[in-house]
C-alpha cells in the first residue's frame, strides 16, 4: 500500500516562491522527495530546511528517497549546522540519499554530514543520475 505523500509547502507556509523548492516528484514509478537548495542564500534555506525536515518525518521510517541539490549554494557556519540538524533528524525516515552540486568545500561538508548520521549519502554529477540511482532502490 502506497502512504500519501505529506502537504507540499505552499506560499501560505511562510514560504512564498521557496514552497516550489521542496517537492515530491515521481521517477520510474517511485516518489522521490527533492530539496532543491541550489544558488539558494542561507537565511533562504533556513526555512526551506524546516518545514521540509517537518513533512519528511510524516512519512514511514526508511520509506523516504531523498536528493538534494546543493549546486552554488552558499553556505554560513548556521547554516551548516541546520543541514546537519536537517540530515540527524530525518535518518531514521530516509531509504536512500542522493546529492547534486557537492563540489570543493562542499564535498567535505557531505562527508561530515555522512559521518555524523551514519549515512551513506551519495554524490552525484546530474540529477537525472541521482534519480535514477533512487528510483532503483529497493524498499524491502
Amino acid at each position: 500500500m502506497v502512504s500519501p505523500a505529506p502537504a507540499l509547502p505552499t506560499a501560505e507556509d511562510g514560504l512564498g516562491p521557496l514552497a516550489a523548492r521542496f517537492q515530491i516528484l515521481v521517477h520510474r514509478e517511485v516518489e522521490i522527495a527533492v530539496i532543491d537548495l541550489s544558488y539558494i542564500a542561507p537565511d533562504d534555506a533556513l526555512p526551506l530546511l524546516r518545514r521540509a525536515g517537518a513533512l519528511i518525518i510524516e512519512r514511514p521510517l526508511r520509506s523516504v528517497r531523498a536528493l538534494t541539490d546543493v549546486t552554488g549554494g552558499a553556505y554560513n557556519k548556521e547554516g551548516l549546522a541546520l543541514l546537519k540538524e536537517f540530515a540527524v533528524n530525518n535518518t531514521p525516515y530516509i531509504l536512500a540519499s542522493a546529492v547534486v552540486g557537492a563540489t570543493g568545500l562542499r564535498v567535505a561538508a557531505l562527508r561530515a554530514v555522512a559521518l555524523v548520521t551514519g549515512r551513506h549519502i551519495r554524490p552525484f554529477e546530474t540529477r537525472e543520475e541521482a534519480l535514477d540511482w533512487l528510483a532503483s532502490i529497493d524498499a524491502s
